[in-house]
C-alpha cells in the first residue's frame, strides 16, 4: 500500500483492525454483518494513504469478506447470510466510492488554496518589485482595503486599517485639493479616477504618487472603485534629471551657435555704437558754436539715446541666447521672433552669399512659448539651410524664411532654401541624435529643435526632393481667446 508519510501508526492501527474484523467475521457465530466494519477501514485508509491505497485496501476488504462468508456457508447455504454478504459488500463498495470522491476534492480544494498562496506571493513580490499597490474603495460610505504593498507606499504598517483621512496625512499640503477633489470623485462613483500627487512619510521620504482607478458594479448595483497606486518617483527624478541635461544641452549649443555668430553680431553692435559716436561728436559741435544751436544738438542727443537702446537691445538679446535658464513660456509674436532672428543672421548671408526673402503673414495669433528656444530653433534652422547652399553658384542660393497659419489652426514657420535637397534614406533619420549630413556635424542640432518643439506641444518636420532644395518647418499651437487676449495686453504693457 502506498502510505502518506508520516502515518506508520495508523497504518499499523488500520491493519490489526481489518485482521481483528477478519477473524471476528469467520470464526464467530454473530448473526449481524460483521463485515459492514469494513467501512471504518476504508473510511480512516482515506486520511492515512493516498487513492491508490485506499483502493487497495477496498479490494483487501471485499476479498476478506468473501474468505469469511466461503469459510463459514461453503457447504451450507444461508439466504440470510447471502443477504449479509451483499448488503456487506455495497456498503464497503458505496464507502470506497464516497471516500475517494471526498479525497478528490480535499486534494483538489488543498491544491487551490496552494495555488492560491503562490498567485498572492507572486503579486506581492510583483508589486513590490513595481512598487505598484492594489486597493478597493467603496462608494459612498468610504470603505477602503489595500494591499501590503499600497500600505508600505504610503509608509504604514499592513496590520492598519486604511482610511480616507490615513491617505490625506501623507499627502502634502499643497495637493490635498485635488486629491479630496479625486475621492469626492469617487464618492459620486463619477467615472474613473486618475490624479498624481505627492506625499511625505514618517521618515521624511518624499514620494511621487499615480493613482488610477476604475468603477465596479455588483449584481446589486452597488459601486467599488478598484485601483492601483504606483510609486514613480524614481521615474519623476529620472525626468527631471534628463530635463537638466537638456536644459545644459541646448545652453551649451546657443553658446556654439554664438560663437558661429560672432561677425554677425560684432557687426550689429558695432552699427549703433558707431551711431553713437558720430551724434555724440554731432551734438558737441552744436554746442561748441559762438551761438549754440540747441535744436540741432537736442536732434543729435535724441538719435544718439536711440543708437544706445538699439545696442542695449542687441545685448540683451546676446545675453538671453548665452545664459543658460529654465524655459519662460509667454505669449509670443511668432513673426517677431523670425525677424530677430534674421536680423542676428545678415552678416552670414553676407558671407554665404544667400539672399533671405521674409514671407510673414500678418495678424497671425499669439502662441505661447519660450523666445530664446524659439530663435535658437530659427537660427540652427537658417544656418543649417546657408552651409547647405554653400555648393550653390553666386546669385541662385535663395533663402526663404516664411510664416502661415494652418488650416488646422496651428502656426506654422518654414525655412526654404534652394541647394541641393536631402537624400532620400536621410529624411527619416534627420532628427535622430548623433546623426548628421556634414563631415564635421555632431547631430545635434535638429534633435534639440525637436525636443524645443515638441516641450512647446509643436511638431517639426523636413521635406525635400533631390536637386530642389529642402524646407524644413515647424508648427505650434496657437493660445485660446481668453489667453490670447491677456496676451496681447501684457505685450502691450511691456511695449
Amino acid at each position: 500500500m502506498v502510505r502518506v508519510p508520516g502515518s506508520p501508526l495508523l497504518s499499523i492501527l488500520l491493519v490489526a483492525v481489518t485482521i481483528m474484523i477478519f477473524v471476528v467475521d469467520t470464526f464467530t457465530d454473530l448473526d449481524v454483518a460483521i463485515a459492514v466494519m469494513y467501512v471504518v477501514v476504508v473510511l480512516l485508509s482515506a486520511s492515512v494513504w493516498r487513492r491508490r491505497g485506499v483502493i487497495l485496501t477496498t479490494i483487501a476488504c471485499l476479498m476478506l469478506t468473501l474468505i469469511a462468508y466461503g469459510v463459514i456457508h461453503a457447504s451450507i447455504f444461508s439466504g440470510p447470510a447471502s443477504g449479509r454478504l451483499v448488503v456487506s459488500l455495497a456498503a464497503i463498495g458505496i464507502t470506497a466510492f464516497l471516500a475517494l470522491s471526498g479525497q478528490a476534492a480535499t486534494e483538489d480544494l488543498l491544491a487551490r488554496e496552494d495555488a492560491l498562496r503562490r498567485s498572492e506571493g507572486f503579486l506581492a513580490g510583483t508589486q513590490r518589485i513595481s512598487k505598484t499597490g492594489s486597493f478597493s474603495l467603496g462608494a459612498p460610505d468610504g470603505a477602503m482595503c489595500w494591499s501590503v504593498e499600497a500600505a508600505r507606499i504610503f509608509g504604514y504598517p499592513s496590520e492598519v486599517e486604511p482610511s480616507m483621512e490615513l491617505v490625506l496625512e501623507r499627502v502634502l499640503p499643497e495637493d490635498r485639493a485635488q486629491v479630496r477633489a479625486a475621492m469626492d470623485q469617487a464618492m459620486r462613483c463619477d467615472g474613473k479616477v486618475d490624479v498624481r500627487h505627492r506625499v511625505r512619510t514618517l521618515d521624511g521620504k518624499l514620494k511621487h504618487l499615480h493613482v488610477l482607478a476604475h468603477p465596479t458594479y455588483d449584481k446589486a448595483g452597488h459601486c467599488e472603485y478598484l485601483g492601483a497606486v504606483m510609486d514613480v518617483t524614481a521615474a519623476v527624478q529620472a525626468e527631471q534629471a534628463l530635463h537638466e541635461s537638456q536644459v545644459q544641452l541646448a545652453h551649451v549649443t546657443r553658446v556654439t551657435m554664438l560663437g558661429e555668430l560672432a561677425a554677425s553680431i560684432a557687426h550689429e553692435v558695432n552699427q549703433p555704437l558707431a551711431a553713437i559716436a558720430t551724434n555724440g561728436e554731432a551734438s558737441l559741435r552744436w554746442l561748441n558754436r559762438r551761438e549754440p544751436n540747441l535744436d540741432e544738438a537736442r536732434a543729435a542727443i535724441a538719435s544718439l539715446l536711440e543708437a544706445s537702446a538699439r545696442a542695449t537691445e542687441v545685448i540683451r538679446r546676446i545675453r538671453a541666447l548665452a545664459r543658460r535658464s529654465d524655459p519662460n513660456h509667454q505669449p509670443l509674436d511668432v513673426n517677431s521672433v523670425a525677424q530677430e532672428a534674421a536680423s542676428l543672421v545678415q552678416r552670414e548671408l553676407g558671407s554665404h552669399s544667400v539672399s533671405l526673402r521674409l514671407e510673414l503673414a500678418p495678424d497671425l495669433p499669439l502662441v505661447r512659448g519660450d523666445r530664446v528656444q524659439l530663435l535658437q530653433v530659427l537660427i540652427n534652422l537658417l544656418m543649417n539651410a546657408m552651409q547647405a547652399m554653400d555648393g550653390v553658384s553666386g546669385g541662385s542660393a535663395t533663402l526663404t524664411l516664411r510664416t502661415t497659419l494652418d488650416a488646422d489652426g496651428s502656426v506654422q514657420c518654414h525655412v526654404a532654401d534652394t541647394g541641393p535637397g536631402i537624400a532620400p534614406d536621410h529624411l527619416p533619420r534627420l532628427f535622430e541624435a548623433f546623426f548628421s549630413t556634414k563631415d564635421n556635424g555632431m547631430g545635434m542640432g535638429l534633435p534639440i529643435c525637436r525636443s524645443i518643439i515638441e516641450t512647446h506641444g509643436g511638431r517639426i518636420w523636413a521635406r525635400s526632393s533631390v536637386g530642389a532644395g529642402a524646407t524644413l518647418s515647424f508648427a505650434l499651437p496657437v493660445m485660446d481667446s481668453t489667453n490670447a487676449q491677456d496676451g496681447q495686453q501684457d505685450q502691450a504693457e511691456a511695449a
